[in-house]
């Protein structure tokens, strides 16, 4: 198995391998502030079958304020975390969004919770673009690349 490097490791993003999340920490304005994890190993579990398995004395906190799911095509839950966050539905069953921002001003939604099961090129062009719509939002512009634009800019004459 190789490992690549891409440009996030070089600006200090750490892998970290064998992690389940157990709990969404929030301060009293429900704000994300951490993630409980603990580490697991894969292997064969005390009743003999094959699974993960915590490791004691690993649960931690890491400090976090932004979470981004990345779980496939589930479907909305009309229940649990988007009834808790109160977010709408649209006339599909999907998260409703405006420019991939959902009812909920700081909740954004992309991919198959936004549009629908569908192929995973979709998945792929929802994901930047939700990350350009997050980042517009969080800094008031983007300079990632939109879709709908190119660095390209042609006059009238040059396109014909």
């Amino acid at each position: 198995m190789i490992l690549m490097t891409s440009s996030s490791h070089e600006e200090g993003v750490e892998r970290q391998w064998a992690i389940l999340t157990k709990e969404f920490i929030g301060d009293n304005n429900g704000k994300l502030t951490g993630l409980k994890v603990v580490d697991i190993t894969w292997g064969i579990n005390k009743q003999g079958k094959m699974g993960f398995e915590e490791i004691a004395g690993t649960e931690r906190v890491i400090p976090c304020e932004l979470a981004l799911l990345a779980i496939g095509f589930v479907g909305a839950e009309k229940g649990g975390i988007v009834e808790e966050l109160k977010i709408e539905l649209d006339e599909r069953g999907n998260i409703k969004t405006q420019n991939y921002q959902s009812t909920q001003e700081s909740i954004f939604a992309a991919g198959d919770m936004r549009r629908g099961q569908s192929l995973v090129v979709w998945a792929i062009s929802e994901g930047r673009e939700a990350a350009r719509a997050v980042d517009t939002w969080l800094t008031g512009s983007s300079n990632l690349e939109a879709k709908d634009e190119s660095f390209i800019h042609l006059t009238e004459e040059e396109e014909a």
